[in-house]
């Protein structure tokens, strides 16, 4: 009898001792089953805490390609530029160039994108027309059966992009570094973390083109990546694909990654880009991003060799009412900031708008040149006009937003030299909307 009673007092106390503690005491870890990538990390997507339950979001169904590109979505995703961002080459095939700003710039690098985008950002944008880059924070998080996270992988992700001069191909190159464990994780070796592209078409009313091809291989496991193996991809269109005499194809690519949960690819970014085989752009085709304006930055009031045409832009883009001809109100397109880019006109004749609007321009100047200087032209010198008369807003355009002008001719024929390399060295197509910037 003394023995059970001693037996269920010990019991008793034992029960009691229970009940007091703490509940986290008595709960412990359950063992991660599988793993999910939560995609990108910022802000307003924090790395979830360990305890909490994981969002049904991201493991839900999710679509398989961009939708379709219109042209007003891709001028709603263009952004304007005043310097290029990548660094510029100092020797090479380019160091002949006539200009002072050498425009096929070296294309970035994985390691250029790692030390030169933002390390606490998400950020993932067009240096210029021909580079791309993207430093983001990521995030894979381990489950139990209950859908509660147990542990976490953080990583910094790194994407290099790149057009192409000669083919109608687009690079993209990415690393995934910094990995930290937190919490309960799975074997790196058995957690799966792939990287892919899917790729929309295009079609409005200037025409359409089928989605562009996607060919490349990722890394499929988390060991395979912290052992420093990258994902490479190309995106390529064909020239049959493309539409117009310049055989332009535009596409929405989107980067994609996944894990073992995920029900499709996780979305990480879109971009988009465009290939052309336009013959007077003198090569076999090219790729650029299309979220970048063309920018013209070549001339600057304190160079000599194009100053006086440098003075000209500038006075047209900040006081136009000081320009000739006058005009009421008159409003010149072109300056970087105005939402009003000029949009070349190809000397061709399959656009007969385009062909004749730089005749029009033409014949426009040279009429607003004799009401300056009726006596005929001073000697030495040559009659310049702004907006350019290879724009379809030159003075051809009828509404009297333009401006004429007599500069050196050396100035001149210098300045006109530099523009047309330009147009080739930036892959501006017909119609296509740029600024020039003029530097101090």
């Amino acid at each position: 009898m003394k023995r059970t009673s001693a037996l269920l007092g010990a019991l008793s106390a034992a029960l009691l001792l229970t009940a007091t503690l703490p509940a986290t005491t008595a709960t412990a870890a359950k063992p991660p089953v599988k793993a999910v990538f939560g995609g990108i990390t910022s802000a307003g997507n924090p790395v979830l805490p360990i305890g909490s339950r994981l969002p049904a979001s991201l493991t839900a169904p999710r679509a398989a390609a961009p939708p379709t590109l219109t042209k007003a979505a891709e001028e709603a995703a263009k952004t304007e530029i005043s310097r290029p961002l990548t660094p510029q080459p100092t020797a090479g095939p380019q160091a002949s160039f006539a200009g002072p700003v050498p425009h096929s710039t070296p294309f970035v690098t994985v390691k250029w994108c790692r030390e030169n985008t933002d390390t606490s950002g998400s950020g993932a944008m067009a240096m210029d027309r021909f580079n791309w880059c993207a430093g983001r924070d990521s995030v894979i998080y381990y489950i139990d059966t209950e859908g509660q996270v147990q542990g976490n992988t953080t990583f910094r992700m790194t994407t290099a992009g790149r057009g192409d001069k000669g083919s109608r191909k687009t690079f993209f190159t990415t690393e995934f570094t910094n990995f930290k464990d937190s919490g309960v994780v799975l074997p790196a070796a058995l957690v799966r973390l792939e990287l892919s592209y899917s790729t929309s078409g295009y079609s409005d009313t200037d025409g359409s083109n089928p989605a562009c091809g996607v060919v490349g291989n990722s890394p499929t496991t988390v060991a395979a990546w912290r052992s420093g193996s990258t994902a490479v991809f190309e995106i390529n269109s064909n020239k049959a694909d493309g539409y117009t005499p310049d055989k332009i194809s535009r596409c929405t690519v989107a980067q994609q990654a996944r894990s073992d949960l995920n029900l499709g690819w996780v979305t990480l970014h879109t971009t988009n880009v465009r290939a052309d085989s336009a013959a007077y752009l003198g090569t076999n085709g090219a790729t650029i991003f299309s979220d970048k304006y063309a920018a013209l930055w070549d001339y600057t009031r304190s160079d000599p060799a194009v100053n006086e045409v440098a003075q000209h832009i500038y006075d047209a883009q900040t006081n136009p009412g000081s320009t000739f001809p006058t005009k009421a109100g008159k409003s010149i397109p072109g300056k970087i900031g105005s939402g009003r880019p000029l949009h070349y006109a190809a000397d061709v004749v399959w656009d007969l708008e385009s062909y004749q609007r730089r005749k029009d321009n033409t014949t426009a100047k040279n009429t607003a040149c004799k009401a300056l200087s009726p006596s005929g032209t001073p000697a030495g010198k040559e009659c310049d006009e702004y907006p350019f008369a290879s724009t379809m807003e030159g003075a051809g355009a009828g509404d009297g937003n333009f401006s004429v002008r007599y500069v050196t001719s050396s100035d001149n024929n210098t300045a006109g030299t530099w523009l047309r390399t330009w147009y080739v060295d930036e892959r501006v197509i017909n119609r296509e909307g740029f600024y020039p910037i003029i530097g101090g």
